[in-house]
């Protein structure tokens, strides 16, 4: 069911299906994987043999976000921009409808789409040298993934504001204390918790949970539903402005950016 998958390597370990974003060195998320994460969970939702899923990057990053070549090049490609943010609501939406619990297992940073990956899943357990953020405005554009919709179910408005409009990252430990993920462990101990978990689920009342998370995720179902599209046009919208081209150049080129709001 998996092998045609380039990006996205599938194990399982009795019915636990364990997803590995590979895309070497830091897992960035270039158009390809993007393709395939806008329609892996719904094969995971026909998937008869797995009722728990662990998701976690290969390495020694998550995912550190979006490749900036690759937005580099979208910037002067219409057609590019178009294809990258007509993906991003499927992936919003297959993950947050998927009624099997999805563990993400934060085996270090999660930067950007990275971090709205980790945070659609049921549970996110890190290592506590992992870092977290979405740096959107950082690059000249919006939080529009997913984002600006899940940081604010998780920790309220107020912080997510501030975590949004600045791009400023929290450390795992500090994810932790606000709610933001479930639990920091040592990276030596990341493993055992993460297995004991999805074991503890996997021994449960399947149908009960399933059932259960249905419940838990339709407010967010709904907002995505309302959303998640606009969302995709704000960025979209970003996306081709002055401002992020500048973000972009400039973090390649490995120097400060210089905004003018246009």
């Amino acid at each position: 069911m998996y092998s045609d998958y380039r990006h996205i390597a599938a194990s399982r370990r009795g019915r636990i299906l364990t997803l590995t974003l590979d895309n070497p060195p830091l897992n960035a998320v270039n158009r390809a994987l993007h393709d395939e994460l806008s329609y892996i969970f719904q094969d995971v939702a026909r998937d008869d043999g797995c009722d728990i899923v662990v998701l976690t990057g290969a390495g020694r990053a998550f995912s550190a976000g979006a490749d900036l070549e690759e937005m580099k090049r979208a910037t002067e490609d219409a057609a590019l921009r178009s294809a990258l943010m007509s993906r991003a609501p499927h992936i919003v939406h297959a993950m947050l409808a998927l009624d099997k619990p999805v563990i993400a297992r934060l085996n270090g940073h999660a930067m950007g789409l990275g971090a709205t990956l980790a945070l659609l899943c049921d549970v996110v357990i890190a290592a506590d040298t992992a870092r977290i953020a979405d740096p959107h405005v950082g690059i000249g554009l919006s939080a529009g993934d997913g984002g600006a919709l899940i940081w604010p179910h998780l920790i309220g408005y107020a912080r997510a504001r501030h975590h949004l409009l600045t791009g400023e990252p929290l450390t795992a430990t500090e994810a932790a204390a606000i709610g933001l993920i479930h639990k920091a462990v040592p990276p030596d101990a990341l493993d055992d918790a993460v297995n004991a978990y999805a074991d503890r689920l996997a021994g449960g009342a399947i149908l009960a949970i399933r059932a259960t998370k249905r419940s838990i995720n339709m407010a967010l179902c709904r907002d995505a539903i309302a959303s998640a599209e606009a969302h995709i046009g704000l960025e979209a919208l970003t996306m081709a402005s002055s401002d992020h081209r500048e973000a972009v150049m400039a973090f390649l080129e490995k120097r400060p950016p210089v905004f003018t709001g246009s």
